[in-house]
């Protein structure tokens, strides 16, 4: 069941009155309707095409979602709602969105990669035992006093034994006799930033630790885009949210075209935060070839942002957001047309 069936279900599938959030299964010619109620207009995309499009491209459920930032009409016969949004707006937040967990996803890969090959030739110029830190680090997921509470870690390296991946190369090593080369194979990108963790405690090690809170933004984006969740629904600030990680900060702060207002105000957002995070970890670490590829994909995804920004006049929350991240991408993954573009500027 899609997700918009599943979100319409409600009254059909439940007694009326036993779920008070319970909401009325929608056909697409009734969503069209609701959607009217509400202020939306069907003059960029019509009503015949937008029924298609919800019986065949995207649901209901998730389309509403961008709906977030539009402002509503505050006073008169329109009141409560949308003063400027059409619905073709949400198609185009959609499809954006979706190039953009596209390219963040490939990003976070390729970070995790380097992060890896990194760490182990930090561990190499420390001298460590391949064998003995990783029996050090399974150790710290051991319970004192005896307890009988399993291994969590242990426990994730036996269930790579179901995964033709991986568990051939866990057969090789048994009694979790691994050595870090072999260990960071096996693990979960969330394990390997603790085992990140482990060695900046270990090393005493500054950088380290700052990876670790880094990578855990990174690696909250991978997840969200593997798990296909929206990102760009919600691009508003935060006041009195998490403060953003010193590192992120000044690289942002580095970008001439992000004033400090705006710096203050997008790294509030923790979605924005992890976008920031991952594109520097990338940027910092990635082969001259792989970047190659990568900025040339995230200058046309930056170009596409762009393309109906006219669409959101008005609408400071998504217009400042698509400039903040393209922006960030002009700066940090500069295309030879860029360059071009700055070089005539100055």
């Amino acid at each position: 069941m899609s997700e918009s069936r599943a979100h319409q279900s409600g009254s059909s599938h439940i007694a009326a009155g036993t779920n008070p959030k319970s909401k009325p299964w929608l056909t697409p010619d009734e969503q069209v309707k609701h959607l009217r109620s509400q202020g939306v207009r069907f003059d960029l995309m019509s009503e015949k095409d937008t029924i298609s499009y919800l019986a065949k491209n995207n649901n209901f459920f998730r389309l509403r979602s961008y709906r977030q930032g539009f402002a509503r009409v505050e006073e008169g016969k329109r009141k409560g709602q949308f003063a400027n949004l059409d619905f073709k707006m949400l198609v185009d937040l959609s499809v954006i969105d979706m190039l953009l967990r596209y390219e963040m996803l490939r990003l976070t890969l390729d970070v995790e990669h380097f992060s890896k090959v990194m760490l182990l030739t930090h561990i190499e110029k420390c001298h460590e035992d391949g064998y003995e830190i990783i029996q050090d680090f399974l150790a710290s997921y051991d319970h004192p006093n005896g307890s009988k509470t399993p291994n969590r870690l242990k426990q994730e390296i036996e269930r790579g034994k179901n995964s033709p991946y991986t568990r051939d190369l866990i057969a090789s090593f048994p009694d979790f006799r691994f050595p870090v080369w072999a260990f960071q194979e096996v693990i979960s990108f969330g394990s390997f930033n603790y085992f990140t963790k482990f060695c900046s405690e270990r090393f005493e090690d500054k950088t380290l630790a700052n990876d670790f809170y880094l990578l855990q933004d990174v690696r909250s984006l991978r997840n969200a885009c593997a798990h296909n969740n929206c990102i760009i629904n919600d691009m508003g600030a935060k006041p009195g949210g998490k403060r953003p990680n010193d590192t992120i900060s000044q690289a942002v702060s580095s970008v001439a075209s992000i004033g400090s207002g705006q710096r203050r105000s997008k790294l509030s957002n923790e979605r924005l935060r992890q976008i920031v995070a991952t594109l520097y970890l990338h940027k910092e670490r990635a082969s001259s070839g792989v970047l190659e590829h990568r900025t040339e994909d995230l200058g046309k995804f930056a170009e596409r942002m762009k393309k109906n920004i006219d669409y959101y006049d008005g609408n400071n929350q998504i217009k400042s957001g698509f400039r903040f991240i393209g922006s960030l991408i002009e700066s940090w993954y500069p295309t030879a047309q860029n360059d071009t573009q700055t070089q005539a500027q100055s």
